[in-house]
C-alpha cells in the first residue's frame, strides 16, 4: 500500500542522508534514531527496504556477521548493542582470521534492521575518528558505542511509550530468541 512505500522511502532517505560524506554529525545521528524508530516499529526486512515485498516471518533465525578491518573489536561491540536495541541476542564466537565474528539469533527482519543500522553507524563512526594513536582512537570507539546505545535506547523507550503493546511485542521477540539460543546454540 501507499502508505506502507512512504515509510519504506521515508527509510531509505534517512539512511542516505546519515551515510552522506557532508552529513554533519549531529544531522546523521539523528538520522540513524529515526531510521531506527521506523523500522523498529514496522518491522522492515531486506527486501522490504529493497523494494521487494516477501511478508517478513517471525521465525526466528541465526546469522554469522564477521566484522573486518581496523577496530574490528570496538565495531563488532557496537554491532552487538545496536542488535540487542533491534530484540536480537547473540554472542561473538571465535574470530575468522582478520574477523570479528557475532553470532546473532533473531527475526529475520529484526537482524536486518540491527544491520543496516550498524553499517550507517559504523560508516560513521569511521569519517568521525579522530587523529591519535591507537589507545586514543579506541577510547573514542568506546565512547561512540556508549553514545549510540543512549540514544538508541532512549528511542526504544519513546517507542514502547507511543505505541501501546509494543512493549510486549518486543520482550516477546527477545524471549524467544533468547530461548532458541539456549536450545540450538553452544553452550554459553
Amino acid at each position: 500500500d501507499g502508505n506502507s512505500e512512504s515509510i519504506k522511502e521515508k527509510v531509505r532517505a534517512l539512511l542516505n542522508r546519515a551515510n552522506h560524506p557532508n552529513t554533519p554529525q549531529p544531522e546523521a545521528e539523528t538520522a540513524i534514531e529515526l531510521a531506527f524508530r521506523l523500522m523498529q516499529k514496522h518491522g522492515l526486512s531486506e527486501s522490504e527496504i529493497g523494494g521487494v515485498k516477501d511478508g517478513s516471518s517471525a521465525e526466528i533465525v541465526v546469522k554469522r556477521v564477521a566484522v573486518r578491518g581496523k577496530y574490528r573489536v570496538q565495531r563488532q561491540n557496537l554491532l552487538y548493542v545496536i542488535a540487542r536495541h533491534h530484540s536480537c541476542v547473540g554472542y561473538r564466537d571465535d574470530d575468522d582470521g582478520d574477523a570479528c565474528v557475532v553470532v546473532l539469533y533473531g527475526r529475520e527482519s529484526d537482524i536486518f534492521a540491527a544491520e543496516t543500522i550498524f553499517a550507517t553507524a559504523d560508516l560513521l563512526g569511521t569519517r568521525l575518528l579522530p587523529r591519535g594513536d591507537r589507545s586514543a582512537r579506541t577510547a573514542w570507539w568506546q565512547g561512540f558505542r556508549r553514545g549510540i546505545d543512549e540514544s538508541l535506547g532512549k528511542a526504544h523507550k519513546e517507542f514502547v511509550v507511543d505505541s501501546p503493546g509494543a512493549g510486549l511485542v518486543l520482550a516477546d521477540r527477545v524471549e524467544r530468541a533468547t530461548s532458541y539460543l539456549r536450545a540450538h546454540g553452544p553452550r554459553l
